[in-house]
């Protein structure tokens, strides 16, 4: 009666735990929880060159370290054991920041506000709270008292972790390598008896964060073949190119068009999102977990706009052929369409054309042609489903064999890893930083001329 009340067990009303039934019983179940927002992330997702394969402990364990990937539309976290010899559970959600934009920059101008600049912040630690509480719950694990977090992201992730405000986050200040921002630690209480210490893996430059470092440091990019690029795709694309001596890196404005957001017809990458589109009269089109389609994700976006290529129902310049400036190109059948217009082959070409930039300019400085690439890694959770034959046609990959292209789906939550359980990872992070050299894209001459010529719907590099 404490629990429910007198009026609650005067209807009926029992706890579940509490009540011990001697006889045949029906059971009604009221006050469901909500489905939880945080989705579990398989062991294969977080396999990496450098660390193929983690085993999970055997028997019971408690989380004592969480590695934390603080992606602008994403947050995933992989939590270990005491001896830091296993992972025992790994979740992906959202990041609660998006209530003060979907975009890096509007929420920077939101934390201008010191009171909103600490809310932000106080949204991602109450986040992982709740993520912590639920694992303890539905995989029966324990939290030691005291918690070791490892967190990589970009610069303005990492900022608004700290609730920074003012003029160290505008965009102006971050021209080169970002010093007002040392690696540093913070303290969290994520829950009555659980303190965490924080490390914030300190960025690279402005739009380059730590979450590049860790991808590479997983994608074991300075010890196999080179020329190698690494692109970590999302709402701002990261890119890295090892030629043998230099690591030299940069970020592309993508936007959200690859994060499922900013169009009609896109929701992000997971069940009921089109991710896969294949040829035929009509299109045929796979959709994640199966069952009725939403809308098109990233992936499945790049598959829609090759195969219309393809078909000739878009130009090069990515206008409708059969339609007008305001058509549309449907798929799926009558009264269930998703509808592709477009204002929506402009918002994907923008994105697609940006990263092709990036890409041309760093082999550019680095003194070598897309061609000469030996090998390149895509990862997030777009570069995971991409199709590469499709994602060349359109410019959105170099025109190298497809077999030389890798695909992994967190490679950026994988290298946080390795730092967080392994001391050569700290060392290895250090190297990849003596050797890198920052591009910003705004500073140089070309940038303009290359993406104009890569909003074409064409090769990389080609101009129709």
């Amino acid at each position: 009666m404490l629990n429910l009340g007198p009026a609650l067990v005067e209807s009926g009303l029992r706890l579940a735990c509490q009540a011990l039934p001697v006889g045949d019983v029906e059971i009604e179940v009221v006050n469901l929880a909500p489905a939880s927002v945080w989705r579990p992330i398989p062991p294969e997702a977080l396999c990496s060159p450098a660390r193929p394969a983690v085993t999970s402990p055997i028997g019971s364990a408690r989380i004592s370290k969480i590695a934390v990937d603080v992606g602008t539309t994403n947050l995933c976290l992989a939590l270990w054991s005491d001896e830091g010899q296993g992972r025992l559970a790994a979740r992906r959600g959202l990041n609660p920041q998006s209530g003060f934009g979907s975009d890096v920059v509007t929420r920077l101008q939101a934390a201008h506000d010191p009171a909103a600049a600490r809310e932000q912040a106080h949204a991602i630690e109450l986040a992982l709270a709740e993520a912590l509480r639920e694992v303890t719950v539905s995989d029966g694990l324990e939290t030691a008292a005291r918690l070791t977090i490892v967190a990589v992201g970009n610069t303005a992730m990492l900022s608004l972790l700290q609730g920074s405000q003012g003029g160290l986050l505008d965009p102006e200040t971050w021209a080169g390598p970002v010093t007002w921002l040392s690696e540093r630690q913070l303290r969290w209480h994520l829950g009555a008896d659980c303190e965490a210490v924080v490390h914030l893996m300190q960025p690279l430059g402005g739009f380059v964060g730590s979450d590049l470092i860790a991808a590479a440091l997983a994608a074991n990019l300075l010890a196999g073949e080179f020329p190698a690029l690494l692109l970590d795709f999302g709402t701002n694309t990261e890119i890295a190119l090892w030629d043998g001596e230099i690591l030299w890196v940069t970020s592309a404005a993508g936007g959200p068009a690859f994060e499922g957001s900013g169009m009609r017809c896109a929701v992000p990458a997971d069940a009921g999102a089109i991710y896969r589109v294949w040829e035929g009269t009509p299109l045929r089109f796979e959709v994640m977990g199966g069952g009725e389609a939403k809308g098109v994700c990233g992936s499945g976006l790049v598959d829609w706009v090759a195969r219309l290529r393809q078909a000739g129902a878009l130009s090069s310049r990515g206008n409708l052929v059969d339609g007008t400036a305001e058509g549309t190109l449907s798929l799926g059948g009558k009264g269930n369409e998703i509808l592709l217009c477009k204002r929506d082959v402009d918002v994907f070409q923008r994105a697609k054309a940006a990263i092709g930039a990036g890409v041309q300019l760093l082999v550019r400085r680095a003194g070598i042609a897309c061609q000469d690439l030996r090998r390149i890694v895509t990862t997030g959770l777009f570069g995971r489903s991409l199709d590469v034959v499709n994602a060349q046609a359109i410019g959105l990959l170099p025109a190298i064999a497809p077999e030389r292209v890798e695909s992994y789906d967190n490679l950026a939550l994988a290298g946080c890893e390795i730092v967080l359980t392994s001391a050569d990872g700290s060392r290895t992070t250090e190297t990849l930083r003596r050797r890198t050299r920052l591009l910003n894209l705004g500073q140089c001459a070309e940038f303009e001329e290359l993406f104009l010529q890569s909003l074409f719907l064409a090769p990389m590099g080609v101009e129709p």
